[in-house]
């Protein structure tokens, strides 16, 4: 049994080194992490509380407020005090039906659970374009422009959606973790949101987004490592692509920032006319969630 086991193992390995090239990969930006803590919670990645950084007024932002994360779809049962301990009560699911249906979050009894998708994807656009992945039909600059489009999208095309999930994270007494599938795209916007709601400098927000470089290194790095050496098995497909799609990148905010712009006029109008928060309760959620 053993020896039907290596040898598979060994041919694969040799064909490898004789059928790929070996690609290099950029090394991304990461964010300086000064306040933000680590924490571990098993087969959860990206999981972190955003909190203890100062915003324009030097207030500073209270910790343990706001935790975001990537799916918890593997969460262990032993992680569940960790979720009681942290005070979390609520979970904002940020993905589609078509993912959640895929890897439904795992969680402790109790918790309440709310989905909102700002993106639905309607004629499975995401299966299609990994299979035009595969096939090499789709490079590291598509891959680029589809980030920028997603972004641009994703903070205008349902904007209610948009509303309700900054609402309800605001409006919340208690912690509340929201995620999407990696805890980048979708939960990297809606913090971005969040801190530029409670006025905190672009720097901060930007350092803030860019961690999930910091926090996903491990994973990203492994799966990049692991597709190289597997390049053999779909030969045409441009690993450039995985990299782009693996991290965070500033232009990728540029572009949410810049189409609210484009579209409202600044991103103080938008708050106002799409998310529907007055200056007096803008200043209300300041006082609430800083000090």
């Amino acid at each position: 049994m053993n020896k039907l086991i290596k040898i598979p193992a060994v041919t694969l390995s040799l064909f490898c080194i004789f059928s790929c090239k070996t690609q290099h990969f950029e090394t991304p930006e990461y964010g300086k992490n000064e306040t933000e803590k680590v924490i571990s919670i098993k087969k959860v990645t990206n999981f972190r509380t955003v909190g203890s950084i100062k915003n324009a007024d030097g207030r500073t932002l209270k910790e343990g407020k706001f935790f975001r994360s990537a799916h918890l779809h593997k969460l262990k049962k032993k992680s569940f005090n960790d979720f009681e301990k942290f005070g979390i009560k609520e979970i904002i699911d940020l993905r589609n039906s078509k993912e959640i249906a895929q890897k439904p979050d795992q969680l402790p009894d109790g918790i309440i659970y709310k989905k909102y998708s700002a993106f639905e994807d309607e004629g499975d656009q995401l299966a299609q374009a990994k299979k035009l992945v595969l096939k090499g039909k789709v490079n590291a600059s598509d891959a680029d422009k589809r980030m920028i489009d997603f972004y641009r999208e994703y903070v205008t095309e349902n904007p209610e959606t948009i509303k309700t999930i900054i609402t309800e994270i605001l409006e919340s007494d208690h912690p509340v973790l929201y995620h999407c599938t990696a805890g980048k795209d979708r939960t990297g916007i809606t913090t971005a949101l969040i801190l530029t709601i409670l006025k905190f400098d672009k720097a901060t927000i930007y350092n803030e987004y860019l961690l999930s470089n910091n926090f996903r290194k491990p994973l990203v790095e492994k799966r990049l490592m692991l597709a190289n050496s597997l390049h053999f098995l779909y030969p045409k497909m441009d690993l450039k692509v995985l990299e782009k799609l693996s991290w965070v990148e500033k232009r990728y905010l540029d572009a949410a920032f810049g189409e609210i712009e484009k579209k409202y006029g600044s991103t103080d109008a938008y708050i106002q006319q799409v998310l529907g928060i007055s200056e007096a309760k803008r200043e209300e959620y300041i006082q609430k969630f800083t000090y």
